[in-house]
């Protein structure tokens, strides 16, 4: 899969109620390891943790290298982007 983004790439994100977090939704979290990413939403788990992965699984940093993520990580959804 290619990936939806790029890089310079610009992204509007707003606050998005955890509830309403859902698989394949692109988000930002803020990651101890890797600071702000943008990832796309892999399983939201019962527990309030949810998994990211890459859509460029040949360059992008492995879902076990991510570990989970809680909702106090979570910056938004991402709800428009524009090339540079």
């Amino acid at each position: 899969m290619l990936p939806s983004l790029n890089d310079g790439d610009f992204v509007c994100a707003m606050r998005w109620p955890f509830r309403w977090l859902r698989s394949g939704q692109i988000v930002v979290v803020k990651s101890s390891t890797y600071g702000v990413i943008i990832k796309r939403v892999d399983q939201v788990n019962t527990d309030g943790t949810f998994t990211l992965m890459g859509d460029n699984k040949a360059h992008s940093v492995s879902q076990e290298a991510m570990g989970k993520f809680t909702r106090a990580q979570l910056l938004g959804k991402v709800i428009y982007h524009t090339s540079e």
